[in-house]
């Protein structure tokens, strides 16, 4: 009976802390506020201006150091954690750094050291023949060989590795995916993996460095001033260019999940489809309009920002219900709302 009561007591103390939190505020906890907004529609003024909810969807970084955090770190990699995304980005990169593997492992035995070498005594060679080893003694230039031997070595090292784990670490990826088989679950590991998940990406872009070591094979084998400027000239501005282009891509990228994740789909109560694909019929019905163009019709459109807002899955259904109702009537064919049904999921 002691330990009932004491039981009892614990349970009925537990009961008042929970309790206690809202009863101590004396007040209700507030609602998310919810911000609606009218649209135009995209068929036109005949059919009627509708509301879309705004989400309460954290938007990515989109200024121009959150963009460059995102292009080094793969963070625009994880902004859909949809199965199929992941799967494909895990795809792709896998099967390019594949390639690139089979590109650098014969460079690195074939033009490792061969501008450092002399093909037979007394050739000479790329280095020393090149306008900086013309200014170098042959004492700096027997010093420099076994350095710039193994600084490309180095960087030809890698590269292998990178783009060889990068290719491992995809293939795990897939696997792993392939395991968890649904969206929910894809997005599961994802977190649980965290940062880990853009290692194929990060190996990537490591393996790329393998470039240095050309990009010193020229610079030290050029013969003339003019020749290193318009080499350095044309190097940084290809860097700089894919730089910027890959920033460019990226930020629109992470601007456009952003804008599509903005709002919620248009719905349309069973009413509303009717009532706008019967009017999107009476305008489009002599010229044999298609249900993707009815659907495209009745999806909203915001000025600012410019974003067209397509309708929510429910509102799909409806609308094509309506359409192959009233597509099958024009022809003389009357069919029940189970066939109706069935002619929707068929497209």
């Amino acid at each position: 009976m002691e330990l009932r009561k004491g039981t009892a007591s614990n349970v009925s103390a537990m009961d008042g802390q929970l309790t206690g939190i809202v009863a101590d505020e004396k007040k209700p906890l507030e609602a998310p506020t919810v911000v609606r907004y009218p649209v135009k529609r995209v068929g036109g003024d005949y059919l009627p201006e509708k509301m879309v909810t705004k989400t309460q969807h954290d938007k990515a970084d989109e200024t121009f150091f959150g963009c460059i955090k995102s292009a080094v770190l793969g963070g625009f990699l994880t902004l859909t954690g949809a199965k199929d995304n992941v799967g494909s980005e895990c795809a792709n990169i896998g099967l390019v750094s594949a390639l690139m593997l089979t590109i650098i492992v014969p460079m690195s035995y074939e033009s490792l050291s061969d501008w450092l070498e002399e093909d037979y005594v007394g050739s000479g060679f790329a280095f020393a023949e090149g306008y900086i080893g013309e200014k170098l003694s042959e004492a700096q230039i027997g010093n420099a060989l076994p350095w710039l031997h193994d600084v490309s070595l180095f960087f030809y090292a890698v590269g292998i590795c990178g783009f060889l784990s990068s290719t491992v670490a995809s293939i795990c990826m897939l696997l792993c995916i392939s395991e968890v088989s649904t969206d929910a679950g894809c997005a599961e590991w994802l977190r649980v993996a965290g940062v880990f998940t853009r290692a194929p990406y990060l190996l990537f872009l490591a393996g790329t460095f393998f470039m240095w070591s050309v990009l010193i094979r020229w610079l030290l084998a050029v013969k003339t001033l003019a020749g290193l400027v318009c080499l350095s000239c044309v190097c940084l501005a290809g860097y700089l260019f894919m730089v910027v282009v890959c920033l460019v891509y990226i930020r629109s990228c992470i601007k456009a999940h952003n804008r599509i994740h903005e709002f919620e789909g248009l719905h349309l109560s069973h009413s509303e489809a009717q009532e706008d694909v019967e009017a999107w019929w009476k305008q489009n019905s002599t010229i044999d309009g298609t249900l993707e163009g009815c659907l495209d019709a009745l999806a909203g459109k915001l000025t600012h920002p410019n974003l067209v807002i397509n309708l929510d899955g429910i509102s799909k259904e409806r609308a094509a219900m309506h359409y192959h109702k009233l597509r099958t009537e024009s022809i003389g064919i009357t069919l029940s709302p189970s066939e109706l049904y069935q002619l929707c999921l068929q497209h």
